[in-house]
């Protein structure tokens, strides 16, 4: 096991490494000069030059990334060319927001999607399996950003449910800092008023994350649990008199899970992906916003540290799923 994780530890710095470098040549050769943006539109050719010198774009493009790599291994990110901070204190602020959309879609699309397909398997070719179907192929069609855009339209400009954005309401104080989770840390102080305004935010944009991502894992359920359900030891369970539930939670879905696993870890990624437009639509503080804005401009350390940071995302998920496909069936040994 050591050896294993050892390994997968080498092959993710390794993916690492290979992300800053292409990463770090992408934003050098694309058109546009960074210097000139950070100096402004306004700014004199005395003025880009000093920028420039100053954040070390006038060095060989080698040199530059050797400075680069320098730093990043004392936890340097460099500073952000639009705040003009550093990279690191703007990843703290926008990175809370997103983990906090990102952990509540997480759980919504897998303690929704997996019990959605255990029905739908279960209750084979009936109506809810066809509706299940039919939820699951608008949800792998509908692109994110037009389903955002329609449960916008309806459940705040028709119905006026739920704000069309934001984090918490403007009116109210946000909870007192703990961990920055706003929904938490409302938990954690009693802060009520804070946690239900937390939640009224963040619901529309997780669904909006989540709806995707529930579609497959449900229908990776349903296909999964079918193949584990036809195999010769269910027969035997059931002819032995054990209770339906206990075949079916006990036996079946246990050899069924190593596929939901998978499928779900490539979904969590498949969230970095989407939280982009998302956040966009909904005016949510994170990463992706901080994304977008830091490409809008051309901030290169934001946009290096920001694919880093989902690099190392990724493939921590991976890493995890990996691992707990020993603990879902135990004939997986990493030797």
């Amino acid at each position: 096991m050591w050896a294993y994780l050892l390994r997968r530890l080498g092959y993710t710095l390794l993916t690492l490494w290979g992300l800053t470098l292409i990463t770090f040549v992408l934003t050098r050769v694309i058109p546009g000069d960074p210097a000139r943006i950070a100096a402004g539109p306004q700014a004199r050719q005395e003025q880009v030059e000093q920028v420039r010198r100053m954040y070390g774009l006038d060095k060989p493009l080698w040199v530059q990334y050797g400075i680069y790599m320098a730093n990043l291994l004392r936890g340097d990110f460099g500073k952000s060319l639009w705040s003009k901070r550093p990279v690191i204190e703007d990843l703290r602020a926008y990175f809370l927001p997103t983990t906090e959309l990102g952990l509540f879609a997480g759980l919504m699309f897998f303690c929704l999607g997996v019990p959605l397909g255990i029905l739908s398997a279960v209750y084979r070719n009936s109506p809810l399996d066809h509706l299940s179907r039919l939820f699951a192929l608008a949800g792998v069609s509908l692109p994110v950003f037009i389903f955002g855009l329609v449960l916008q339209l309806i459940f705040y400009k028709i119905l006026g449910w739920f704000p069309a954005g934001g984090r918490i309401d403007p009116f109210i104080a946000p909870p007192r800092h703990l961990t920055g989770l706003y929904i938490l840390d409302s938990l954690l102080t009693g802060n009520w008023r804070a946690l239900l305004s937390s939640l009224h935010h963040i619901f529309l944009p997780s669904v909006t994350l989540a709806y995707g991502s529930l579609a497959v894992v449900s229908r990776m359920t349903r296909a999964s649990l079918l193949e584990v359900l036809g195999q010769d030891y269910i027969r035997t369970a059931r002819a032995k008199g054990l209770g339906e539930r206990t075949v079916l939670l006990k036996h079946a879905l246990r050899n069924a899970m190593v596929p939901i696993l998978t499928i779900t870890g490539l979904q969590i990624g498949s969230l970095l992906g989407g939280v982009l437009l998302v956040e966009i639509i909904f005016s949510w503080p994170g990463l992706g916003t901080y994304a977008y804005t830091a490409v809008t401009v051309l901030d290169v350390n934001a946009i290096m540290a920001i694919t880093l940071v989902t690099g190392l995302l990724y493939t921590g998920v991976n890493l995890v799923v990996d691992l707990l496909y020993t603990v879902v069936d135990p004939r997986i040994r990493y030797r």
